[in-house]
C-alpha cells in the first residue's frame, strides 16, 4: 500500500467489487440511523443548485457532502459518461450515514476544516484536515460525519461500470478491497482533480479526449490506493504501438479533427484497451493522444489561416476547437501569437 494510504483509520469497510455487477445499492437513507441525535441531517439528493446549472437540476452528490452543500460547479450538463465532477461549498452541519452507488473521491480545498466521524454507532474522534486532504468513499456505506467549519470540496464520482472497466484493464490487477478513508494525501490525485475543476470552470473547452484521459488516470490511481503485495508495484514494460496501427489511429484523428473524438473511439481503432492504448501511443509518439490531437488541430488551423479568408470562428469550428477563444488560447501557448497575428505574418 502506498505511503499516502498508510496509518489511516479504516472506519467502514465496503467490498463493492464483491457484489454483482448489475446490483444497485439501495439509495434510501431513511432507515439509516443518525449517530448525532438532535442535529438534523439532509436528504441524499441535495436541493442545492449550481450557478451553471438550470434551476430544476439537483446534485446527485449532496448525500455524501459532509455539510449542507451549495453546488458551485457541476458537470451534470456535460456529455461526460461514467463520472461526475462537482465543486461544493459546505456549511457546518451533520450528515447521517448514507449509501452511495458510486465511488467518490473528495478533495478538501481552500483552507483546513474540522470533522467528527461516526462509525457503526460510535463517535469517532475530532480531526482537523489541511487543504489537499482526500476522502476516499467506495461504493456502499458512507459513515455519518459532523462538519464543524465551513469547507470547500471538489468531488469526482465514478460510476461502478466505469470503475470496473478501468479495473479490468489494469495489469497487474490490484487485489485489495476499497475502504472508506479520510486524510489521504496523494499529489497525483490532487493534480488531476484540480485540472478537472479548471476544465469545468472554463466550460470544458478542451474536449472529451482530454477529460476522459484525466478521469481514466484518476480511476487508476484510486484503485491503486488499495493494492496489496510487493509484486503489484512493478511497472509493466510498455511496447510502442505497431506502425501500421499507429498509422490507422493517425488517419482516424485526421478524419475526425472537427469532432469531439473520445478516448474510447481511438482505443477501439487501435484494437487495444484504453489503458494499453494510452501507454503504447505515448511510447510510439512521445506525447499523449490529447496532445497529439491538439497538434493536428493547430496544424490544420495554420493551413486554413495561410490559404483561406474565412472568419476565425469558422476556422476554429472546422479544426475541432470548442470556440474561437479556445483556438486563440492554444495559439498563444504553442506559438506565442494569436490566430490573427499569425495570419498577418503568414
Amino acid at each position: 500500500m502506498p505511503e499516502s494510504a498508510q496509518n489511516l483509520p479504516d472506519l467502514v469497510i465496503s467490498s463493492p467489487f464483491g457484489q454483482a455487477q448489475n446490483e444497485r445499492v439501495n439509495m434510501n437513507i431513511a432507515t439509516v440511523p443518525n449517530h448525532f441525535p438532535g442535529v438534523p441531517s439532509w436528504p441524499l439528493i441535495s436541493p442545492a443548485v449550481s450557478p451553471n446549472m438550470s434551476a430544476d437540476v439537483q446534485s446527485a452528490l449532496g448525500g455524501i457532502a459532509p455539510g449542507p452543500p451549495e453546488v458551485i460547479y457541476s458537470s451534470a450538463a456535460n456529455a461526460w459518461k461514467g463520472f461526475l465532477v462537482e465543486k461544493h461549498v459546505c456549511s457546518p452541519g451533520v450528515r447521517a450515514p448514507a449509501m452511495t452507488d458510486r465511488h467518490v473521491i473528495s478533495l478538501l480545498c481552500g483552507r483546513a476544516a474540522r470533522f467528527e466521524y461516526a462509525s457503526q454507532g460510535c463517535r469517532g474522534g475530532l480531526s482537523i484536515e489541511p487543504p489537499g486532504s482526500l476522502t476516499i468513499i467506495p461504493r456502499g456505506h458512507v459513515p455519518g460525519v459532523r462538519l464543524h467549519t465551513s469547507a470547500e470540496f471538489t468531488h469526482c464520482a465514478l460510476e461502478e461500470d466505469f470503475t470496473r472497466g478501468v479495473l479490468n484493464e489494469m495489469e497487474p490487477r490490484p487485489c485489495g478491497q476499497p475502504v472508506f478513508r479520510v486524510g489521504v494525501r496523494d499529489t497525483g490525485i490532487q493534480r488531476i482533480l484540480d485540472l478537472l475543476v479548471h476544465e469545468l470552470e472554463a466550460a470544458a473547452p478542451t474536449g472529451r479526449l482530454y477529460v476522459e484521459s484525466l478521469v481514466f488516470a484518476l480511476a487508476t490511481r484510486y484503485l491503486l490506493l488499495f493494492r496489496s503485495g510487493r509484486g503489484e508495484r512493478q511497472k509493466p514494460q510498455t511496447a510502442a504501438l505497431p506502425q501500421r496501427i499507429l498509422n490507422r489511429v493517425r488517419a482516424r484523428i485526421e478524419a475526425s479533427v472537427d469532432t469531439d473524438i473520445s478516448l474510447e473511439a481511438l482505443a477501439e481503432e487501435s484494437g487495444y484497451s484504453r489503458a494499453h492504448f494510452l501507454r503504447m501511443f505515448r511510447e510510439a509518439t512521445g506525447v499523449t493522444p490529447h496532445q497529439y490531437v491538439l497538434d493536428v488541430r493547430l496544424r490544420h488551423a495554420q493551413e486554413w489561416l495561410r490559404k483561406k479568408n474565412s472568419a476565425l470562428i469558422d476556422i476554429a469550428a472546422v479544426c475541432g476547437f470548442s470556440s474561437q477563444s479556445h483556438m486563440t488560447s492554444v495559439f498563444r501557448k504553442r506559438l506565442g501569437v494569436t490566430p490573427g497575428e499569425f495570419r498577418r505574418t503568414a
